[in-house]
């Protein structure tokens, strides 16, 4: 950076003094000058340098992210019906909207933190919205939509859901697990109502962090058995 003659630090007649006290400690101004220059310099090499790796980071966990999401939706889908396997795809541009969404709002969420990495509610939180939202998997074209069932217009909210719940803690899946299991048809699992929420209420990713914690405190209360991690 080069300092115009006319700003600030110029000497502009002869009552301005060419030096400057700092800490006790005299520079000529020229000399001042110079040394912002040079740091102004190295500062912008430096903010560049952090930006490309940070775009290189960027790029690596997206696509590690993209992978981590579609192998998962190929166990999911291995669970499926033939009929649910022949109705749908997953479709990667909006898998991809998915991931960048994502870290859109983990990256928001630690830059107002100040903290290095998002806990696993926060994870499977966003994980959750963002699928939601989008609808990564898609009905084939070709597909009679005649026949659609809850299972193939729940698709994306149970995919979204069992995404979500691999970042969560063995005790809180456990417990989650067990609880559909003791309820009784006529009574709602929280699994049930977390898919309700899902299909018919609005609801945000703060709401999620804010279910995933309660469930946390639940499992960790109720004394479920873990496997450290």
């Amino acid at each position: 950076m080069n300092i115009n003659k006319t700003d600030s630090f110029s000497q502009k007649n002869n009552t301005i003094s060419e030096q400057i006290q700092i800490n006790d400690k005299l520079y000529l101004i020229s000399e001042f000058v110079q040394e912002i220059d040079k740091l102004d310099e190295e500062v912008f090499n430096a903010k560049c340098e952090i930006r490309e790796k940070e775009n290189e980071l960027n790029v690596k966990k997206t696509f590690l992210r993209e992978e981590l999401l579609k192998q998962i939706f190929d166990k999911f889908i291995l669970q499926k019906t033939e009929t649910v396997r022949k109705a749908v795809y997953l479709n990667m541009g909006l898998l991809r909207f998915v991931v960048k969404s994502y870290f859109d709002d983990i990256y928001r969420y630690k830059d107002y933190s100040g903290t290095k990495l998002a806990n696993q509610h926060k994870q499977a939180a966003y994980t959750i919205k963002w699928i939601v939202k989008f609808k990564p998997i898609q009905i084939k074209e070709e597909y009679d939509n005649e026949d659609l069932d809850n299972v193939i217009m729940d698709i994306n909210l149970i995919f979204a859901l069992v995404c979500g719940f691999s970042f969560l803690s063995e005790k809180s899946i456990t417990l989650i697990a067990k609880e559909k299991e003791r309820k009784e048809k006529k009574s709602q699992s929280f699994y049930d109502k977390l898919l309700y929420t899902l299909r018919y209420r609005p609801f945000s990713g703060k709401q999620l962090i804010s279910i995933f914690e309660a469930l946390e405190l639940s499992a960790n209360f109720s004394g479920t058995p873990t496997s450290d991690n």
